[in-house]
């Protein structure tokens, strides 16, 4: 079986892909900026490189058939990371040979206002031009992001909730977009893949009664009034894909799990 790196394979997306792909039987190589730990995955290849210096990179790739790019920084250096590195990524892919390069986006972020999708959607000009076969898969929303952005929300403002209760998203499970990912492995290069989403489109206020709920929190949420193009164009949908519901795994189901 081909040899597969995934970039980030040690954040939230690449630890529930890793172990997808060792099952597959894949050899799998997981790349992260820092060491491995002592007995973390010993049944996985180890490479430490970094994206936003280019430091390690080659050494990543080479032997790598496929390259799996999780790896993404919203919340600094995001042009530095986002963007040069995965030019410098594919760049050394390249000349290391690899035959599938499949970079992990985001739903709708051609039409959603925001530095990062800017980013995003730059970074996928860089694949698609890179000379190296690829697939683009775009998710949207995961539950766990869903999950930290109410802890963020509401921490320190008991007892009420101040949320911008009327944003729309589309939250798929983590472990469902991994299982995609797999799927576009085993398939090979397709270019601009059908995007994924999750069973249901809900408000982030929907989304809020039900997270309280399975917390035994009660707090009544004050709706926040959140100007701007992002906020409008999240209100109308956009960063959402109802026609396309990969992922089977609900809301309340996966918060249930989680805090049930």
């Amino acid at each position: 079986m081909p040899r597969v790196l995934v970039s980030g394979g040690t954040g939230g997306l690449g630890r529930e892909l890793v172990p997808r792909l060792l099952s597959a039987g894949y050899a799998v190589r997981v790349m992260s900026r820092r060491s491995r730990q002592p007995g973390e995955w010993p049944e996985v290849e180890w490479a430490r490189a970094e994206l936003e210096t280019g430091n390690g990179l080659a050494e990543a790739v080479a032997g790598a058939e496929v390259i799996v790019h999780a790896a993404s920084n919203a919340a600094y250096h995001t042009h530095e990371i986002d963007v040069e590195g995965t030019r410098r990524l594919i760049e050394k892919a390249k000349v290391a040979g690899a035959g599938h390069f499949l970079y992990v986006s985001i739903v709708g972020i051609e039409r959603v206002p925001l530095a990062y999708y800017e980013h995003k959607l730059a970074a996928e000009a860089v694949v698609a031009e890179g000379g190296v076969p690829w697939t683009i898969l775009r998710a949207t929303q995961f539950h766990t992001l869903i999950d930290g952005r109410l802890h963020a929300a509401t921490r320190g403002l008991w007892p009420l909730a101040l949320l911008p209760a009327d944003l729309k998203f589309q939250p798929i499970d983590t472990g469902e977009a991994a299982d995609r990912i797999c799927e576009s492995v085993a398939a090979g290069p397709g270019g601009r893949a059908p995007d994924i989403g999750g069973p249901e489109v809900l408000t982030f206020g929907k989304m809020a009664k039900v997270w309280f709920a399975a917390r035994g929190m009660r707090r009544p949420i004050l709706p926040l009034p959140m100007p701007g193009g992002f906020a409008s164009a999240v209100r109308r949908g956009y960063l959402t894909c109802p026609e396309r519901k990969y992922g089977k795994l609900t809301w309340a189901e996966w918060v249930k799990k989680k805090y049930g």
